[in-house]
Formats: C-alpha cells, structure tokens, sequence
C-alpha cells in the first residue's frame, strides 16, 4: 500500500490568505506523514520553478497539478510531469481566466485550454464544498477517476455507495513556515510504485 496526498498548495492565491512557502515543512510533512506520492495543487496558478525546485528537494514522487474554479465548483487537474513547458502554458491560459474569486471557468473554456483530458487525472470535489455540478460532472465522466469528500465520515459514506465516485480525502494543506501541526487527510491506494499509470488505475476502483 502507499499513501499519497494529490490536494496540496504552496503558492498563496486570491483564493487564500498570505502565507510564505517553506521546503523544510514540506520534507517534514512527507517524512512524517510517511507519504509516497503529492500533487502540487494551487488555485488556478501553476508555479514552474518552484515545483522544480520541490522536485528537486523532496524524496518522493511528485506531480504537477492545478486546482480549478469550474462553473460553480472546483476541479483537481494532475499532470504526469512530462511536457511541463506545455502544462504551464496551459495553467497560465487558467489564471488570467480566473483573475480573482469573483471568477470561474466555463466547462466549454476549460476544454478549449485542455482539449485532450484523457493525459491527465481529473478530480473534482465531490463530497467536499464548492462541489462539482452534475452537469459538469456528467459532460467529464469519461475523465474523472475519483471524488474528493472532505472527511473520514464522508469518504466511508461514499465507498459503500455503489453510485458514487470513487472517494479519495486529501489534505488541502497550505505549506507554510507556521505549519505546526499535519492533517491526518491522505488516502491510501494498492499500488507497488508510484507513478501516473498505477495511481490513475487505482482510483478507478
């Protein structure tokens, strides 16, 4: 089994209050919380050299991501770190669509940044405050893997419910310099390593 936490943020938005970054709290959450595998997930933005430089630091798997404002709901979107060049033009195209909380993506933009949804693992929150819609969640299934749910109570809720997504619960951490304490929101997956095929094969079931 590994552990993994794909819903992580480094990089303060319009959405977040301040907060400075710190690489000694991220190394001490992932050796503490005894994680395999992060995503680096902040609101509508994508940072190249900083998640370079993560890369660089951290002793695990680490992929790229973005956390989306979608219609009225948000939506994880995770590279398998090749292409970043292009990944981060792409995330650029999203963060001067959504320049402030005021705004969102529609699901016909949004496609039209990412016209080839099948290279990447989509996430949206599902059990979790600002939900994806049934529209959107309906016009992406073919693409969505897994729901985010935003408590233990929730994630067993949803696994026992045949018609629900596949739960996952992450902990939407904010790696910062203050960062005392470390959720307990991660989510394990049957896997022997951990890369972008085995993880997505993973949360379809």
């Amino acid at each position: 089994m590994k552990k993994i936490d794909l819903h992580i943020h480094t990089v303060p938005s319009p959405s977040d209050a301040p907060f400075t970054f710190s690489m000694e709290r991220m190394n001490a959450y992932v050796e503490k919380c005894g994680l395999d595998g992060i995503a680096i997930t902040n609101h509508n933005l994508f940072d190249l050299k900083q998640f370079e430089s993560i890369v660089s630091a951290v002793p695990i798997k680490v992929f790229p991501g973005i956390e989306i404002d979608l219609d009225d709901g948000q939506l994880l979107l995770i590279g398998d770190g090749t292409e970043l060049q292009d990944f981060d033009e792409k995330c650029k195209s999203i963060a001067a669509a959504i320049p402030t909380t005021a705004h969102s993506i529609s699901l016909l933009d949004f496609k039209k940044v990412f016209p080839d949804l099948s290279k990447y693992l989509l996430i949206p929150h599902y059990d979790k405050k600002p939900a994806l819609g049934e529209s959107a969640l309906e016009a992406l299934k073919d693409f969505i893997r897994a729901g985010e749910v935003s408590s233990p109570k929730k994630f067993i809720y949803c696994i026992k419910d045949a018609k629900s997504l596949v739960p996952v619960c992450f902990s939407d951490v904010r790696i910062k310099t203050s960062l005392a304490e470390f959720p307990s929101r991660q989510t394990y997956i049957d896997a022997g390593e951990i890369d972008f095929a085995s993880v997505r094969t993973c949360l379809r079931d």
